[in-house]
């Protein structure tokens, strides 16, 4: 016998990382025998998201317009997210992800029952460069509204430090729950390799993400480049898109870099033989999870994801933020002339992996749901054989 939930996730992202963590834990929780609905904005949905979630036979989804950006809009997303809360509740759980659906529910009258849990997914003033005036706003408004959360939830140390640290949030009103991930059945090193045209002695290096500021696409390329100067077999491949390609493109001139656009990314993983991140800040990205499933050695900058997926020296290495890209232009020749070193690595990641899982993050999120119950509890809790 166990209790069945009925739970409401609410995202404004509808895409990226975040998307990506609610459709799994949409999936797994009602796998488990949860009710579950997914309020999602298509604002800025990614079609990858919505093909997933219309298709899931189990999950309920309801499309309700929300913004990233502050402004006069958010009274209406307001005033429709309560409609319909009231509508198709009670819940026992308003799980919001993004600063922007947190806030909302943080915001909604005690008359509409179901804990208020929130994942942030990277707080807004964990990048560095938040102008101060942004800051100030940002983060009082998450110091002021977490008392309003019956419990928040970190993805990384990282995130939970800045939490206590720089937002000054109560450490007891906050609890961490690692990202899990898990590549497709079908992913294969030799299938990889042959879609991204790599011959059998080239050492790749990869880096998966969006082109923007945030992920320094920059840094990765200029490394690449200079580290190709001293290992003639080496090669970068670059998975993604956004408003730097054509900038990193312009920087890896004449240097053997493949720019491949959005790519089934967990997929291609097994073909890279080193995952290079280069962010500026992260809460816990779905990469490096991925990265260790592949048995891939990573070299990351030292951002949130680093406590839970690098060991120094064993599956990786972890450099300061700070450093320029001649440092990581140097581990990248080290690493990519040490074939020994680098199954070494990739072997320690794979033993990462195994506490790295989907399962594993439903768990702990729903351990904290069973903990938090919420207001409507006693109306929509069924006991099921």
């Amino acid at each position: 016998m166990h209790t069945q939930l009925r739970i409401a996730l609410i995202t404004e992202p509808s895409g990226g990382g975040s998307g990506r963590h609610v459709l799994d834990l949409a999936l797994g929780l009602a796998g488990r025998g949860h009710d579950v609905t997914v309020i999602w904005s298509p604002v800025r949905a990614q079609a990858d998201f919505v093909d997933k979630l219309t298709n899931a036979a189990l999950i309920r989804n309801v499309p309700l317009e929300m913004n990233r950006a502050v402004g006069l809009a958010d009274a209406k997303a307001y005033l429709a997210l309560a409609r319909l809360l009231r509508q198709e509740g009670p819940f026992d759980i308003l799980h919001a992800h993004s600063s922007k659906a947190g806030a909302l529910i943080r915001l909604l009258p005690k008359s509409i029952p179901g804990a208020r849990i929130y994942t942030p997914h990277a707080f807004r003033t964990m990048d560095p460069d938040l102008k101060t005036p942004q800051r100030f706003i940002y983060g009082t408004i998450e110091r002021l509204f977490a008392p309003r959360a019956a419990k928040i939830i970190a993805v990384s140390e990282a995130e939970r430090l800045h939490a206590v640290s720089e937002l000054r949030i109560a450490p007891h009103r906050l609890q961490r729950v690692v990202n899990g991930a898990e590549l497709p059945k079908t992913a294969s090193r030799a299938t990889a390799r042959a879609k991204m045209g790599l011959c059998d002695d080239q050492v790749a290096v990869g880096f998966i993400g969006r082109l923007e500021k945030q992920k320094d696409p920059i840094r990765f390329v200029r490394s690449v480049k200079a580290a190709a100067r001293h290992v003639p077999n080496l090669c970068g491949v670059v998975i993604g898109d956004g408003v730097l390609r054509a900038e990193a493109e312009d920087a890896a001139n004449g240097g053997r870099i493949d720019f491949m656009g959005w790519q089934d990314g967990p997929a291609l993983f097994p073909a890279l033989d080193i995952f290079c991140m280069t962010s500026q800040y992260e809460a816990m990205p779905y990469t490096l999870l991925e990265a260790l499933h592949a048995g891939v050695p990573i070299v990351m900058t030292a951002v949130g994801g680093a406590e839970e997926t690098v060991i120094h020296g064993e599956n990786g290495y972890v450099l300061p933020l700070e450093d320029d890209a001649n440092t990581l232009s140097d581990v990248l020749v080290e690493l990519a002339g040490d074939a020994e070193k680098r199954i070494a690595f990739g072997q320690a990641s794979r033993r990462l992996a195994e506490t790295r899982t989907i399962e594993a993050m439903m768990t702990g999120t729903l351990d904290i749901y069973m903990q938090n119950g919420g207001p409507g509890r006693e109306l929509v809790q069924k006991k099921v054989s």
